[in-house]
């Protein structure tokens, strides 16, 4: 015993230092859910395409003519996969081929929609085989379509060109048409992709970023691409094969993984 302490004095100071470890350990846990955050963190997403569920995640079908399952990856590397498989004959003059999906439905039966303001980041793992391209024409793979009065020409979409490429097209209000990015296009073979997108009619608010396997891209130059992409009430996208006229053959789409979230990180494959 220490001379000149006594036992209400010993009991007051191991109550401080306990007290200041409490003060600490909150300390560090605080910083590291700081840390963990600004790190990317995961959170859970505001949307998943479960196989297990079948095409009921999905608001819609769209079969002109075409079948979506569910069947195993033919690579075996991502288990339980969506097929969207079309035989390109086309069930009218006027209709051009499709086959896809389209929008979102929670489990609750809500539908996800994105409306003017709303951030949302788009993740899915996309193989094509066969996939026919024409010169001249172009293979609609992904899309972010807008719904309502004014809607028209998708704002954004992955196109399968005849020169052997895809691309992400941004298309503005006047419907002029500009290629953001493109890479050559190879079937066979999974791809993953992200779309970060702010959704205004504002084309100083809203703007596009791109990921293609795991590596963010260049938009004309830039991480992120500024311009307008809502025409209309509401837009959602949509997964698939929908084509131009001068395109023939059978075609299919595979589709793993696909989400929707808050932030990269949320969605990423």
């Amino acid at each position: 015993m220490r001379p000149g302490l006594s036992r209400k004095h010993r009991r007051n100071t191991r109550r401080r230092r306990a007290v200041a470890a409490s003060v600490t350990a909150v300390g560090v846990l605080a910083l590291a859910s700081v840390w963990q955050a600004s790190a990317g963190e995961a959170a859970a997403p505001l949307w998943q395409a479960d196989p297990a569920k079948g095409t009921s995640v999905f608001e819609g079908v769209e079969k002109k003519p075409g079948e979506v399952t569910v069947v195993d990856d033919p690579k075996g590397a991502y288990g339980k996969t969506y097929r969207l498989y079309t035989s390109g004959d086309k069930v009218s003059p006027e209709d051009r081929v499709r086959v896809e999906t389209r929008g979102h439905k929670r489990p609750d039966g809500s539908t996800l929609r994105f409306d003017e303001g709303d951030t949302v980041y788009i993740g899915w793992r996309s193989m094509w085989d066969p996939l026919p391209t024409a010169a001249g024409d172009w293979v609609a793979l992904w899309q972010l379509k807008d719904y309502g009065g004014a809607a028209a020409t998708p704002p954004l979409s992955l196109r399968a060109r005849g020169d052997g490429t895809v691309d992400l097209e941004y298309c503005d209000p006047d419907l002029k048409t500009t290629r953001l990015w493109d890479t050559p296009l190879r079937t066979g073979e999974w791809h993953h992709f992200v779309v970060g997108i702010t959704v205004s009619d504002d084309p100083a608010k809203g703007s596009v970023k791109f990921w293609y396997d795991g590596e963010q891209q260049q938009l004309k130059g830039g991480d992120t691409f500024k311009g307008a992409t809502l025409r209309a009430d509401w837009v959602t996208d949509k997964w698939g094969v929908y084509r131009s006229d001068g395109v023939k053959g059978e075609a299919t789409a595979y589709l793993n993984g696909a989400k929707v979230g808050r932030s990269y990180a949320d969605v990423a494959p």
